[in-house]
């Protein structure tokens, strides 16, 4: 072979030999990481809601409308056991003006489902109750639609039926 023609092979090997000879290259420092931060510790949504029909409950109980008004959202809705459609502001008058009278109401059982930013509660209770002078004590089963707006979860719907006997 002529030396023009092997000048090539022994330029690439002499290049392979130095790379295979060198020491790697220094790391690179570690990239500065932010501070870690405590991820704020997820939401118990059940329990959250949970706690939000009794205080609803002791609120009614107490006639305390500014508990109430935190709870029911401004768009509520609300269907009684008798069929009567209501929102928000009679829900309240109900309580302020005498209405509904309401001796005790024990929940016996809550049960929450969630999706996202929504939670449908299904509670029963017994009461013992009047509604414009007339007894209306006795079991009843509702079905509360709850929803988060601007991070405070209120109640936008509530359905109750009457039932002869509890569980």
């Amino acid at each position: 072979m002529t030396r023009q023609f092997m000048a090539p092979f022994v330029v690439a090997a002499a290049i392979a030999a130095a790379a295979c000879n060198q020491a790697p290259a220094p790391a690179a420092p570690p990239a500065e990481s932010a501070p870690a931060v405590a991820a704020a510790p997820a939401e118990d949504v059940e329990a959250t809601i949970t706690q939000l029909e009794r205080d609803w409950v002791a609120a009614i109980i107490k006639k305390d409308t500014a508990a109430i008004d935190r709870l029911l959202a401004e768009d509520f809705n609300g269907t009684s056991p008798t069929a009567h459609v209501y929102p928000k502001s009679s829900a309240m008058d109900d309580l302020t003006k005498g209405n509904f009278v309401v001796d005790s109401m024990v929940l016996d059982e809550i049960s929450v489902n969630v999706y996202g930013d929504t939670a449908v509660a299904f509670t029963s209770q017994e009461e013992k109750s009047r509604y414009d002078g007339k007894d209306t004590s006795g079991h009843y089963h509702y079905t509360d639609v709850w929803v988060k707006k601007d991070g405070q979860w209120q109640v936008v719907a509530s359905h109750g039926s009457r039932f002869d006997k509890g569980h």
